[in-house]
């Protein structure tokens, strides 16, 4: 029997002025072999149903947000339930789409915000998600299926995900056969290593050290009362970008342990990077880090030879990371205290 993927798709959408087009979207995504699931955050408390909202998005393939006429619910620190989701969803690096109705003002009073406030927070979620993440405008339920027939397929083909098999449908010849092909996998991910090991750029042309580097990252600003959605830029050395995520790598780590690591580091800087361009600034919370600048990160230290790919992979299939020969050496050269005594 031939194996038939599913692929999970997390929903997140205003509720109830947003049932009828989570409905409209249930046929286009059966249809391409998708499982629609998601919760509504704002029926309950949402930080007691955040946890389980969270643990959805994160075993999900895809991530889909439909956005009407309101900006929903807001949680304590004065983001939507939907906002926070997709803040989450964009923290693990989840392909996203986002549907947006054109027109808020056609829809039903009860569909709109009520209040100039909550207009103007969800135009400016509007104006973030068609900047960050590929968008599409819809104005009728009708319209909103007929658009996501389209727009799906070209999600799947462009970002591949692991998806589901049933475990009765995986087509293998039993146990021995499964791990001789993991063990020939691991022989071909270790050749590779060693092979782009040989091919990398000479070390003296590449930034190191003391040098320093660009990284984006989001959060959320708060001044004078308002919380506001901002991107800011910090400067760090690769020796201090390293040295956050060097020890976590001593057994092979993921990537969203390394880029909360990161993360973790840029917060203690963060209120000084925002007051640049926010000088009433008193907090910043929700450091996100852009996935460019992690990516850039990552790719930086294994040209440079401080980390390489590990042959397992973590419980969602994804790649782990370990410290080279060279980058454990690396290290403890500038980790290690010195002493301040002269011998």
């Amino acid at each position: 029997m031939s194996a038939s993927k599913r692929y999970q798709v997390f929903i997140s959408a205003t509720y109830p002025d947003m049932q009828g087009a989570r409905q409209a979207l249930m046929l286009p995504m059966i249809e391409h072999g998708m499982i629609p699931t998601g919760l509504d955050s704002a029926a309950a408390d949402g930080n007691t149903l955040l946890p389980v909202i969270q643990k959805l998005i994160e075993t999900s393939d895809y991530f889909i947000l439909v956005v009407g006429g309101r900006y929903g619910h807001l949680s304590p620190m004065g983001l939507s339930e939907i906002h926070r989701e997709y803040i989450f969803a964009a923290t693990k690096r989840k392909p996203i789409v986002a549907f947006i109705h054109d027109n808020p003002d056609m829809l039903e009073a009860d569909q709109r915000e009520a209040t100039r406030d909550g207009q103007v927070r969800r135009d400016d979620f509007v104006r973030l998600l068609e900047e960050k993440v590929p968008s599409f405008r819809w104005t009728t339920e009708a319209n909103l299926a007929e658009l996501a027939h389209k727009v799906i397929p070209n999600l799947m083909r462009e970002h591949r995900t692991p998806g589901w098999v049933r475990a009765d449908q995986t087509g293998l010849g039993g146990g021995a056969e499964a791990e001789s092909l993991k063990a020939r996998i691991s022989e071909l991910e270790k050749e590779r290593e060693e092979s782009l090991a040989q091919s990398r750029p000479a070390l003296k042309t590449l930034a190191r050290g003391g040098d320093q580097v660009a990284l984006d990252y989001s959060c959320n600003v708060y001044e004078g009362g308002d919380c506001k959605l901002a991107m800011v830029t910090t400067r760090i050395s690769w020796d201090q970008a390293f040295s956050c995520v060097a020890p976590l790598m001593l057994n092979p780590a993921s990537e969203p342990v390394m880029q909360k690591a990161l993360e973790d580091f840029i917060v203690r800087k963060a209120l000084a990077d925002v007051q640049t361009d926010f000088p009433r600034a008193h907090a910043v919370r929700n450091v996100v880090l852009a996935a460019h600048s992690f990516n850039q990160l990552k790719i930086h230290l294994r040209a440079l030879g401080l980390i390489s790919k590990a042959q397992e992979t973590d419980n969602r299939g994804l790649p782990l990371w370990q410290l080279t020969a060279h980058g454990d050496n690396t290290m403890s050269q500038v980790m290690a205290v010195k002493r301040s005594v002269k011998l």
